[in-house]
């Protein structure tokens, strides 16, 4: 007999105490989790009392059944009674009807339940489902589901009296309940996207005409796209396609199958037997994909499913998350579930990770219902700027789990930006962005700085280094070769952060790089203290110290220099006017700290003691 995880044993307990206070009770948990489970356990509680179990589709109803059996309940002559505890005559312990036979037939049920489970209850209407609960006035209520949201905003105030809300789906993943995700969606900017923006038309429900839809995306290049991504991303996996309707989804499956795939295509029209034996060949690994249209969106427990590919945009987070949901759950040899989302949802939901206000959409102060294309940044990984990928379209998102460490390209609104380890260092502000070598990792285009667009160039910490080149813009080394907004061809030195007219002359005296001019040097990299012009003589220098005219860099940190102010024995002292006291550098670059200023000080250097050389 099926026992119960910790977290649905929870669940039961705040069922209960809810009872005490409320007639109708909407458990609301992520899909994958054992909701019908956590169902089976309260009917085997309140088998004495009777209990109805309404669903709204067949599918539910043989899934409730078999849950219903590996709890210890049998069905003997079309009745459900507990194993070892016979029925007396005529009683009926427990009974699955659909809501659409109910609404036939409800005067014939003579059964008198003292608790009715309405399964996936954001489906629970009022004006359809209001006849149980004024049919059965003293019966409680409980409706399980894994959105408690409506498209059109509307309450389930009407029905339930109460919502008990579980952790979310990332709670679930980190305590390895829920399986983990690879998501890959279409670009923001990308040909399909666009098409889809453009969809104008609303259905009934609220949602997206199917008819519009079919004719935008109901074309070979979209059906194409389909498969290309499949092979791509989910080649040899098992999964589920989630096509716009069924001439939609025949051509998905007539695609597939012209290149090898093992498919089948199951929808509403689909005869039960029919329907049976191919779900069956699927779980046996006799078909690899199912394309189906508004079947498996709810109802289908098949932990082996490997992908999930949605073919069908929707205005419903509902709909998009029990799609999604399909694939999360747990299964050995899984590793992850692929979402590939060819039709932007990602753009309309975020992921489905995201923490959702579902006390706001059962009370209906907020609907569940996307509002369009929100601009949500998509990180582009590794490898996945070049040309193949960027004709796929697609792009991975991210792994729930992954730490962002390193630079980072992503993109948002259109524009290109960077992150390093997970911080935005450079807004989505760049028209064009690509991978360099060395240690600068990206050319940015800024497209509206001038009529052919400024370039700049991004470090290896993803830091704007703010140049400022146009026209064809190459790299030589360190080097960037381009032209000032006047047309003059000049080199930019990302090493030294300065433009030259033609690529320098560049030594080392030291431990430091210089650019010669005649026979004056000045450092490679400049700081505010440093930007001056120097003899070679005038540089004396050890393993770790540099001293040029009053000067010292410590190491090759040019960009902190201290000011000399003094020199007593091995110690060189600096300028430290924020502290009590002053503050002295050995010759292995050690600091230290005096409290007053040493009386033998001198401002001439101990070439011996402090080690020291002069450049020649």
């Amino acid at each position: 007999m099926t026992e119960l995880r910790d977290y649905q044993q929870e669940m039961l307990e705040r069922i209960h105490r809810a009872w005490k206070n409320q007639r109708s009770v909407m458990v609301q948990m992520p899909t994958g989790t054992g909701k019908t489970h956590l169902m089976a356990a309260v009917i085997r509680e309140r088998l004495a009392e009777g209990v109805l179990v309404v669903a709204h589709r067949r599918e539910l109803i043989e899934q409730i059944q078999q849950t219903l059996q590996a709890f210890g309940l049998i069905m003997e002559n079309g009745e459900w009674r507990m194993e070892n505890i016979p029925l007396t005559k005529g009683e009926r312990q427990v009974m699955v009807l659909s809501i659409q036979w109910l609404a036939k037939h409800l005067e014939e049920v003579e059964m008198k339940p003292g608790l009715i489970v309405v399964d996936e209850a954001h489906h629970a209407l009022a004006k359809t489902y209001r006849m149980l609960w004024e049919k059965w006035p003293n019966a409680q209520f409980l409706g399980l589901t894994a959105t408690p949201c409506r498209l059109n905003g509307a309450p389930f105030t009407d029905l339930f009296d109460c919502l008990l809300q579980s952790d979310d789906i990332m709670d679930f993943i980190r305590k390895g309940w829920l399986s983990d995700f690879e998501y890959v969606s279409v670009c923001p900017d990308s040909v399909q996207l666009d098409k889809i923006r453009h969809l104008t038309k609303r259905g009934a429900d609220g949602d997206y005409q199917v008819k519009e839809m079919a004719t935008v995306l109901d074309v070979p290049e979209s059906v194409a796209h389909v498969f290309d991504s499949y092979r791509h991303y989910a080649w040899g996996k098992k999964g589920i396609v989630y096509a716009i309707d069924r001439t939609h989804a025949e051509h998905i499956r007539d695609c597939l199958k012209s290149h090898g795939v093992s498919c089948c295509k199951i929808e509403a029209a689909t005869p039960a037997g029919e329907r049976n034996r191919l779900v069956e060949a699927y779980r046996e690994g006799r078909i690899d994909v199912i394309v189906n249209v508004d079947i498996f969106s709810e109802g289908f427990d098949c932990p082996e499913v490997e992908f999930i590919q949605l073919a069908r945009p929707t205005l419903s987070l509902s709909k998009y998350m029990q799609q999604v949901g399909r694939g999360m759950r747990r299964s050995e040899g899984k590793d992850f579930v692929t979402i590939l989302d060819q039709v932007g949802l990602y753009q309309t939901f975020g992921l489905p990770t995201e923490n959702r206000r579902w006390d706001l959409m059962f009370r209906g102060v907020k609907a569940g219902k996307g509002t369009g294309m929100n601009e949500l940044p998509i990180v582009i990984r590794e490898g996945e700027m070049e040309k193949e990928l960027v004709n796929l379209e697609m792009v991975r998102v991210k792994r729930h789990d992954e730490r962002r460490e390193g630079i980072e390209v992503f993109m948002q609104g259109g524009h290109y930006g960077v992150m390093y380890d997970g911080v935005v260092t450079c807004q989505a502000e760049f028209e064009h962005i690509k991978r360099l070598n060395g240690n600068y990792y990206a050319l940015g285009v800024y497209p509206y700085v001038s009529h052919h667009g400024r370039t700049t160039v991004v470090d290896k910490r993803g830091i704007d280094l703010r140049v400022s080149l146009y026209g064809k813009v190459e790299q030589e080394g360190d080097f960037f070769k381009g032209l000032t907004i006047q047309g003059i061809r000049q080199y930019w030195d990302a090493k030294g952060g300065r433009y030259y007219d033609s690529i320098p002359m560049i030594e080392r005296i030291g431990r430091m790089e210089v650019v010669r001019t005649g026979d004056r040097y000045r450092l490679r990299q400049q700081s505010l203290y440093t930007n001056f012009l120097f003899k070679k003589g005038d540089v004396l220098y050890n393993d770790c110290l540099t001293i040029i005219s009053q000067t010292l860099i410590v190491k090759n940190n040019v960009q902190h220099p201290y000011r000399i102010i003094g020199y007593s024995g091995d110690l060189i002292i600096v300028d430290a006017s924020s502290l009590k006291g002053c503050i002295c550098i050995r010759p292995d670059g050690a600091s230290c700290v005096l409290p007053s200023y040493p009386r033998m000080a001198s401002m001439t250097p101990n070439l011996f003691s402090l080690n020291l050389k002069r450049a020649k």
